[in-house]
């Protein structure tokens, strides 16, 4: 079962929404927190360190509504910034394996993306943020939570994303990692530059 990220991996760093969505985050600290843009940033990285996200930090401390918040940070013209990407769903198809989108993005938001790129047939199933009790990705819940919901192992999962951080929770639950568009991946993790390449390194993983 390939769990795959969407911001980021399945369009190339920077031309997608995601810079957009985190700018909005921004602004959301500095409005509830009544805090300037450095101070904002200051907070974020500590809840992110502390928490594993900004969200999980101003649930706790501001009392902030995760459904409140998520539409407005990803309140952002989707449709604009990404088009149908044929190649990226040619590369899907050829994927012979179960595909779930593994994404700390809300499941209205991920529809969006997945509409915009032309793929959203492609993906069986959706397990965003709200399926993972708020709690993100690299901290281990939500990997076990899914693994726990589809009934698989962690041999039968390959976890296909951007981050490093990602990649080495799915590595130290014993899951496989494919790492996308890290021009410096770390030692021993399989890389590719892009999406598109992803199917080129299955029998890889799938043999360490």
């Amino acid at each position: 079962m390939l769990l795959l990220d969407v911001d980021d991996t399945l369009y190339p760093r920077g031309t997608g929404p995601f810079n957009m969505v985190n700018e909005r985050i921004d602004h959301y600290v500095m409005r509830h927190c009544s805090l300037g843009p450095e101070q904002a940033k200051i907070l974020r990285r500590t809840y992110i360190s502390t928490y594993g996200s900004t969200l999980r930090g101003l649930m706790r401390h501001f009392n902030v509504d995760p459904g409140h918040y998520l539409m407005d940070v990803h309140d952002v013209p989707v449709h604009d910034m990404l088009h149908e990407d044929i190649r990226l769903r040619e590369t899907l198809q050829a994927i012979p394996c179960e595909m779930i989108v593994f994404s700390n993005g809300s499941v209205e938001y991920v529809r969006r993306v997945l509409t915009a790129l032309g793929v959203d047939d492609l993906l069986c199933s959706l397990f965003t943020i709200e399926y993972m009790d708020y709690i993100p990705k690299p901290l281990a819940y939500p990997y076990h939570k899914l693994m726990a919901l589809y009934e698989r192992k962690p041999e039968d999962c390959i976890v296909v994303d951007d981050r490093p951080s990602n990649i080495k929770t799915a590595e130290e639950l014993g899951m496989a990692g494919i790492l996308v568009g890290d021009a410096d991946p770390p030692e021993s993790v399989v890389s590719v530059r892009e999406i598109y390449d992803v199917h080129r390194v299955l029998n890889v993983v799938r043999s360490t």
